[in-house]
């Protein structure tokens, strides 16, 4: 049987076996790629010390973020910040694996971005249950004062899998909630 041996017309997937595969091949090369840099960069980067490559275009360097973007949240209690990054996150990567799962016009290009935000959170909420609620980061990218925060691998995948969801969905499908 063909990977994808029913495809739509609009080059959806139906069956959901198909899509199981193609989901867990996404997440399973997206965790270790992210879950192997997270193990190198605590085994072999200096805590909070960044070193600069390429002319200070990317900085490399080991630190452990308590909250989310931008350290957003790092400041709640240990049980708020459960709550909301353990608890509500699994939740979260639950509803979409079921709605990934059970979506039958979904494109090969719009279930492998969710894949990509699935694996993404799951690799951060992996760290978080690991590593007592904090998550490893050690990318920054910029030029002089122009930076981004510092992230990993599971935030690249959740950004990259966000942009082309975004791309992949046609504005006429974007139904108006009036």
């Amino acid at each position: 049987m063909a990977f994808y041996s029913e495809v739509l017309s609009n080059g959806s997937i139906t069956m959901t076996d198909n899509k199981a595969v193609h989901i867990s091949l996404v997440c399973a090369i997206c965790l270790l790629i992210d879950q192997g840099t997270k193990w190198w960069a605590s085994d072999y980067l200096v805590a909070w010390q960044m070193t600069s490559y390429w002319g200070d275009l990317i900085r490399i360097g080991y630190t452990e973020n308590l909250g989310v973007f931008l350290s957003l949240g790092a400041s709640f209690t240990a049980t708020e910040r459960t709550l909301l990054f353990v608890v509500a996150v699994g939740l979260f990567l639950m509803a979409l694996m079921g709605y990934m799962l059970r979506t039958r016009d979904l494109t090969r290009l719009q279930l492998t971005s969710l894949s990509l935000i699935f694996a993404g959170g799951l690799g951060n909420l992996i760290d978080r249950i690991l590593n007592q609620g904090a998550v490893i980061d050690f990318i920054n990218v910029g030029v002089g004062s122009l930076r981004t925060g510092i992230f990993n691998i599971a935030d690249v995948a959740i950004m990259i899998g966000a942009i082309i969801i975004i791309l992949a969905t046609p504005i006429g499908s974007i139904k108006s909630a009036t």
